[in-house]
C-alpha cells in the first residue's frame, strides 16, 4: 500500500507538469475523434478498409504523445534509451516497485479518458453501431477495448524502462513490428470475414458473458505481465 501511495504522488507530480500539454492534446483529440467517427458508418458498410488501422493508431499511439517531451522515452548517453524520470528516480530512495507503479498510473491517466471519448463517440455518431449493439453488448464492448488497451497498450508504459540498444537493433525491431502488423492487418479480414473492430462488436453481441470474462482476464494478465516485464528490464539495464 505504501508503494501505491508513493507511486500516486510521483505520478501526480508528472501529470501536473504535463497538464498544459494534456489539455491541448485533449482539445485536438476530441475534435479529431468527432471528425474521424463520421466515417464509422462507411466502415461498417464495408467501404472503408483503412479504418481499422487508423482507429488502432489513434487508440494506442495518442497516449504516448500526451506526456511532455522531457518525460518521453529518448536516447540518453551511448546506447542507452530510456525515459528521463526512470533514471532520475533511481537516484532517490524509491523502490523499483514504486517507480514501475507510478509509470503505469501515468499511462492509465493518459490513456483511459481519451480512449473512452472515442468509444463513447461510436454510438453517438453511428446509426449502424447503435442498431448493431444491445444494452448488454455495448458495456461489454467498451470493457473489451479497455482490456485490449491494458493488454497491448501498457507495453508502451513498460517500454519506458528502455535498455542498452544499438541503432541496428532498433531499426530491425521496428521493421519486424511493421511486418507483423501488416501481416495481421491483411490476414485478419481473410480469416474472420470482417475488420477487427467489427469483429469485437460481433463477439460482444453474440457472446457477451464469455467476452466479458475474457476481457477481465486480459486486464489482469496485462496489468501483471507488463509490470513484471518493466521491473525485469530495469534490473538488467545499465543506466550509468
Amino acid at each position: 500500500m505504501n508503494d501505491w501511495n508513493q507511486a500516486y504522488r510521483l505520478a501526480a507530480f508528472e501529470i501536473k507538469a504535463s497538464l498544459r500539454n494534456l489539455l491541448l492534446i485533449l482539445a485536438f483529440y476530441i475534435a479529431m475523434s468527432l471528425i474521424f467517427m463520421m466515417s464509422f458508418d462507411v466502415y461498417l458498410e464495408g467501404d472503408f478498409k483503412g479504418f481499422d488501422i487508423m482507429f488502432l493508431l489513434v487508440f494506442f499511439m495518442f497516449p504516448a504523445w500526451m506526456k511532455g517531451k522531457e518525460f518521453q522515452m529518448q536516447k540518453m548517453d551511448g546506447n542507452l534509451w530510456s525515459s528521463p524520470p526512470i533514471i532520475m528516480l533511481q537516484q532517490l530512495p524509491i523502490s523499483k516497485n514504486t517507480i514501475v507503479k507510478s509509470r503505469f498510473i501515468i499511462h492509465a491517466f493518459c490513456s483511459f479518458p481519451f480512449q473512452l471519448i472515442l468509444l463513447i463517440a461510436m454510438p453517438l455518431m453511428s446509426d449502424n453501431f447503435r442498431e448493431g449493439m444491445t444494452p448488454v453488448a455495448y458495456p461489454v464492448f467498451v470493457l473489451l477495448w479497455i482490456a485490449i488497451s491494458i493488454a497491448v497498450g501498457f507495453m508502451m508504459a513498460a517500454s519506458e524502462a528502455g535498455g542498452n540498444f544499438r541503432m541496428k537493433e532498433i531499426v530491425l525491431s521496428f521493421i519486424y513490428i511493421l511486418i507483423a502488423a501488416a501481416a495481421i492487418y491483411l490476414l485478419f479480414p481473410m480469416l474472420s470475414g470482417s475488420g477487427f473492430i467489427e469483429w469485437t462488436m460481433a463477439i460482444a453481441v453474440e457472446w457477451p458473458l464469455l467476452t466479458g470474462i475474457t476481457a477481465v482476464a486480459l486486464m489482469i494478465a496485462g496489468w501483471k505481465y507488463w509490470q513484471a516485464d518493466m521491473k525485469k528490464t530495469i534490473k538488467k539495464t545499465d543506466y550509468l
